[in-house]
């Protein structure tokens, strides 16, 4: 049964509270304190899913009960009860982390209410076999709030989510930003979720598309280091070629092919169209195109990433949402490369490849993300790993839709 413990140090306020609530028997059993001391003495004995606390009480008050709890028990939703209402007294709860904020004399309607919205939120979620890294950004893409509580063998983190921003992290012994990048880089993890944040201060300033690429850097050189350093990986991939069997379709396995087998690009291009006018692109009249909401959030996880040189997305028909860092024979060759590889697969009926890296011979890589609505090709400096880069937009390409 679940546990509510209700503060205050008018036994007469806690009893009126406690028949109050009586009705609700079946659901959730009530323990009672005087004040914040004793509260915080019944946290570390019982299992508590909610409290609810005054604010103005001896020996330990409302505030600083919320400012412990805020450190040793963040999981734990907090309504708070008070007689001396103000914005300053509301504003400063609720940079607490404080669940609700209930003026005195109490509406039972409107308290009962409130402790079943507390309890749902408190309610926690088990994820496993998912990659934390996806699972962050769609967090991220879906505006969540809540605190992920990660689980990766007898390591333990937290997680915390406000409207999709990063807030900030925790282990046993790292707290913001190197917090959170130790987390992402544990594996495998099981995930804990629960949609609540008490958390309010943004302590990682960083986007969250540079701490998925900083993450998966760190745990590439890892796993280097675990293996001697061996660098086969990048040797194999530059052996492999456009028809690779349809299990080659895996996120964060990119699939190197030399361009120069399949389209050749034009020298200084006016007009480029492809076969049945398949695709056109007009490099000297295009308007400044419109990017919608989701591309953008896309180019904020791109734009972290050092050594990207060129940046294209696109529709599946070549048609360019947005391009940069480039002039247009970049994009015109790439959107046309895109166009033609899925329409070889479908004449093939092979499986198209989520990602594609293509080595020019001006040494730059090219990486190719194919998502179902869109296709993203990345222009890659020699020092730019493209499985790290792949990995980590795989996720967002394959939702992304228009």
């Amino acid at each position: 049964m679940k546990k509510i413990v209700i503060v205050d140090d008018e036994n007469n306020f806690l009893l009126s509270l406690k028949d109050g609530l009586s009705g609700f028997s079946e659901k959730f059993s009530i323990l009672s304190a005087n004040n914040g001391q004793e509260a915080l003495a019944l946290l570390a004995e019982e299992e508590v899913h909610l409290l609810i606390t005054d604010i103005k009480m001896p020996v330990m008050d409302g505030f600083e009960l919320l400012a412990q709890m805020g450190k040793d028990y963040s999981d734990i939703p907090v309504i708070v009860l008070t007689a001396f209402g103000s914005s300053e007294i509301e504003d400063r709860l609720d940079s607490m982390g404080a669940f609700q904020y209930i003026e005195k004399p109490i509406d039972f309607d409107v308290l009962t209410e409130k402790v079943s919205e507390g309890l749902a939120a408190a309610e926690k979620g088990h994820i496993t076999g998912v990659s934390l890294s996806s699972f962050m950004q769609l967090l991220s893409l879906d505006k969540k709030t809540c605190t992920l509580r990660i689980i990766s063998g007898h390591h333990i983190g937290t997680i915390f989510f406000s409207n999709g921003e990063l807030l900030h992290a925790f282990t046993e012994s790292l707290k913001g930003q190197d917090a959170v990048l130790e987390i992402a880089c544990w594996d495998p993890v099981e995930i804990e979720i629960q949609h609540l944040c008490r958390q309010r201060e943004q302590v990682i300033e960083a986007p969250l598309g540079y701490i998925l690429i900083e993450s998966a850097r760190m745990k590439d050189e890892r796993a280097e280091e675990k293996a001697g350093g061996g660098d086969s990986t990048v040797q194999e991939q530059d052996e492999q070629s456009l028809s690779a069997p349809a299990d080659s379709d895996v996120p964060g396995q990119p699939q190197e092919i030399d361009p120069a087998t399949l389209v050749q690009p034009p020298e200084e291009p006016e007009m480029l169209v492809l076969e049945d006018d398949v695709v056109s692109v007009d490099l000297d009249e295009s308007p400044t195109p419109v990017i919608p909401p989701k591309v953008a959030i896309l180019l904020d996880i791109i734009a972290p990433i050092q050594g990207i040189r060129n940046i294209v997305v696109a529709q599946k028909d070549g048609s360019v949402i947005t391009e940069t860092n480039h002039g247009g024979a970049f994009c015109a060759y790439y959107a046309t490369l895109v166009v033609q590889i899925a329409k070889m697969n479908n004449e093939l009926r092979t499986s198209v490849p989520r990602s594609v890296v293509l080595n020019e011979r001006s040494g730059m890589k090219v990486l190719i993300v194919n998502g179902p609505q869109v296709f993203v090709a990345l222009g890659l400096g020699n020092e730019v790993s493209a499985d790290s880069v792949a990995g980590s937009i795989n996720p967002f390409v394959q939702r992304l839709t228009l």
